[in-house]
C-alpha cells in the first residue's frame, strides 16, 4: 500500500513539474495535451502496475519528444525567416533586383512606405521584407539600430551586405577578438561597431 501512494506521489511530482516548465511560457494547446497525455499514460502505467523507473521512464521520453519537435519548430521558422529577409532599400537605395526576386513591385514598394507616412525611398536608410511584413528605418533612427550579422555561427550575408561590408572585413573582426565564427552566438553591428556574444 505504502509503494502504491509512493507512486501517486511520484506522479503528481512529475505533473507539477511538467507543469512548471511549462508555465515559463504561455501554455497552448499542445502543452495541454502534452500534460493529458502524460497523465494517461502514468495512470494506465499505475493501472498496469509499473514500477517507479517505467513511470518516470515513459514520462520522460514524451517531454523529449516534445522539446525535440518544439526545437525542430523553432529551427524551421528560423531557416525560413532567415530566407525570407530581403533587403529592398539601403541607405536610400531601391534594391530593384530583390524586388523581382520576391514579386514585390516598385508600386507596392512605394504604397507600403506611404501607408508608413514616407513619401520618397530617399527618406529610408533601410527596409527589409520579413515574411509578408515591411520594416522600415528612417535616416534618423537607423544608426541606432542593432543590424544582426551572425546569429548561432551563421553569417547574415544580406545584413552585412546592408552596412556596406565585406566577409573579408567580419572575417578581420572576427580573428581581432581571438574568436571562431562557430563560437559567436549572437553579433550585431549598431554606431559603426560590432558587438559579439559567445557561448
Amino acid at each position: 500500500m505504502f509503494y502504491f501512494f509512493l507512486k501517486i506521489l511520484f506522479i503528481l511530482t512529475i505533473l507539477l513539474t511538467i507543469y512548471y516548465l511549462f508555465n515559463k511560457k504561455e501554455i497552448g494547446i499542445l502543452e495541454e495535451l502534452i500534460l493529458l497525455f502524460t497523465l494517461n499514460i502514468l495512470l494506465f502505467g499505475l493501472y498496469h502496475d509499473w514500477n517507479l523507473f517505467k513511470l518516470f521512464l515513459a514520462s520522460s521520453l514524451i517531454i523529449f519528444i516534445y522539446y525535440f519537435y518544439k526545437f525542430l519548430e523553432e529551427n524551421k521558422v528560423k531557416r525560413k525567416l532567415e530566407k525570407e529577409t530581403k533587403v529592398f532599400i539601403n541607405r536610400g537605395i531601391i534594391n530593384f533586383h530583390e524586388l523581382i526576386k520576391s514579386h514585390y513591385s516598385y508600386n507596392d514598394l512605394l504604397y507600403s512606405l506611404k501607408k508608413r507616412g514616407i513619401s520618397n525611398p530617399n527618406m529610408v536608410d533601410y527596409c527589409i521584407k520579413v515574411g509578408n511584413d515591411i520594416v522600415v528605418f528612417g535616416k534618423n533612427n537607423f544608426l541606432n539600430y542593432p543590424i544582426s550579422l551572425i546569429v548561432d555561427g551563421k553569417i547574415l550575408r544580406d545584413n552585412l551586405l546592408s552596412i556596406n561590408k565585406s566577409n573579408e572585413w567580419l572575417d578581420r573582426k572576427i580573428n581581432e577578438n581571438n574568436l571562431e565564427l562557430n563560437d559567436i552566438n549572437y553579433a550585431y553591428y549598431k554606431n559603426s561597431r560590432i558587438f559579439f556574444i559567445t557561448n
